[in-house]
């Protein structure tokens, strides 16, 4: 009996012994990770020759190539891209758009795109409070959601229509290439979706990126599509901020292609907020010119000065993040702007209280327009640039600003009429620019915003000529026509984009 137990208690402990070197299946897998057969993601064999295998050295950085050949239009990079970064419903941060030839070039071809995560990017240049960051080892061009205020003025300044405002945030967001999956030998959403391999990452050398951005070089069969220094046909100089995505193709692209929505530009985007504050503060800065020290004629302008900058509050998407606006000072006028305009109704106080000359105020008032001016100015877009919007802005100003003081019989009405007449002719001289880079928007302006154009002007005429006989009616009329103006600056102020966006 003794014999029989300890057979059967050896036989037990052997078992065990054998279940033992067996090891459960998290044993198992722990065992495969400690021998190194992870080196490798399970899936890599499909894309190792589409990402590169070690880091940038420096000097270089990461940079999408597209093979404009393999491009079929497919939007598998578009669907994977979404579902992989989780984004909304109506946001996308890769598009795929369509470049066309002309009656005599036909040419058809699909293009994918998203961030260039360009050497210089216009984004984080612009940006008020340095919501966007260049990571130094990669170049990759990376967005801060939890500092982003909504102001949107990167989205202005990207001349790729790269950022994109999500409403149900607050706040812009952009492609960041990836960068978690490319830190852990992964491929991004996009070239790991593509059927045909269409885009990779590859490791650019940066001051050749610089060289090639401002190239007149001709597109030569199997190589980097350049041409004047554009990314692609029909796309803004790359001069500007020097994008790092290299669009390859075996057949030459013909310069004369272009996007197949050139012909019929959207219109763009109103910003209400912005056309209120833009109007009231030009306004409040005409009226300090025009005051003579008038009491109530200053206090209105610190009333008006007051109300713009307050309407500007609403163009944000996080307006407690604000106070923030000052990171930026050294670079995005923006900030600059809205440090400006902190100073302005305060001096207007101060003046209304006689501690210092109106004048004064509507030297800090012109400052903080030309702070605005600026800041259109800078987008590159045609239809903002200085020759266009210093005029604007500034004649906004003596035009309100003279309406009110003939109001109080400190201007003469003939002399706010000249100040209407000349201000309506060089707007009506932009019609006449034949330069290619003002088509769209001479096509916005003389299309869907035509009635609102043809508005504006008879607003503004009517209101010159009530000024010398009903100065308060006058003003009125002249103050709806400078709103209609800034209304069409902001609609018709065709941006750059790439092909497919609109």
């Amino acid at each position: 009996m003794v014999a029989e137990l300890e057979h059967r208690t050896s036989l037990v402990d052997k078992l065990l012994a054998e279940q033992a070197q067996l090891g459960t299946a998290v044993e198992q897998f722990s065992d495969w990770h400690d021998r190194g057969s992870h080196d490798e993601p399970l899936q890599a064999r499909h894309y190792r020759s589409l990402i590169p295998m070690v880091r940038p050295k420096a000097g270089e950085q990461y940079a999408f190539e597209v093979n404009l050949d393999q491009c079929t239009g497919c939007k598998a990079c578009v669907a994977a891209c979404h579902s992989l970064n989780g984004l909304d419903d109506d946001e996308s941060w890769r598009d795929v758009g369509l470049l066309v030839g002309d009656v005599y070039i036909p040419y058809q071809q699909t293009v994918t795109t998203a961030c260039h995560h360009c050497v210089e990017p216009a984004c984080s240049n612009g940006c008020p409070v340095l919501a966007y960051a260049k990571d130094e080892e990669t170049g990759i061009v990376r967005h801060l959601d939890d500092q982003c205020i909504g102001c949107s003025y990167c989205i202005l300044k990207c001349p790729y229509d790269v950022p994109k405002f999500n409403k149900k945030r607050g706040i812009v967001r952009k492609c960041d290439m990836c960068h978690q999956r490319l830190a852990v030998g992964e491929a991004p959403a996009c070239v790991q979706s593509c059927p045909n391999g269409a885009i990779a990452i590859r490791i650019v050398n940066v001051s050749e990126t610089v060289a090639a951005a401002t190239s007149d070089a001709s597109t030569t069969p199997t190589s980097t599509y350049s041409s004047g220094g554009h990314l692609l046909p029909d796309t803004v100089s790359s001069g500007y901020t020097r994008p790092s995505t290299r669009y390859i193709s075996s057949k030459p692209v013909p310069d004369t292609a272009m996007a197949v929505n050139a012909a019929t530009p959207p219109v763009e985007h109103t910003h209400g907020p912005l056309v209120i504050m833009l109007v009231l503060t030009q306004f409040a800065a005409g009226t300090f010119l025009f005051a003579q020290s008038n009491a109530l004629v200053t206090w209105i302008g610190t009333a008006i000065a007051s109300l713009g900058i307050g309407a500007s509050i609403a163009h944000l998407g996080q307006p407690l993040k604000a106070w923030r606006c000052f990171l930026g000072l050294r670079r995005s006028w923006l900030s600059r702007e809205i440090v400006a305009f902190g100073g302005f109704p305060p001096a207007g106080a101060a003046a209304a209280l006689g501690f210092i000359p109106s004048w004064w105020v509507a030297v800090i008032g012109y400052v903080c327009v030309f702070c605005s001016v600026m800041v259109y100015v800078d987008t590159r877009r045609p239809f903002w640039q200085m020759s266009q919007t210093l005029p604007k802005f500034f004649g906004t100003g003596l035009v309100l600003g003279g309406a009110l003081g003939a109001c109080f019989g400190l201007v003469a009405p003939g002399l706010v009429l000249a100040f209407t007449v000349v201000k309506l002719v060089l707007e009506l001289l932009y019609l006449s620019r034949d330069e290619e880079q003002h088509t769209r928007t001479k096509r916005l302006l003389l299309g869907p915003l035509k009635v609102w154009h043809f508005s504006r002007f008879a607003l503004g005429m009517t209101g010159a000529a009530l000024m010398l006989h009903a100065p308060v009616a006058g003003l009125l009329v002249l103050l709806a026509g400078e709103i209609l103006e800034r209304v069409i600056f902001f609609r018709g102020g065709a941006a750059w984009r790439m092909p497919g966006h609109a």
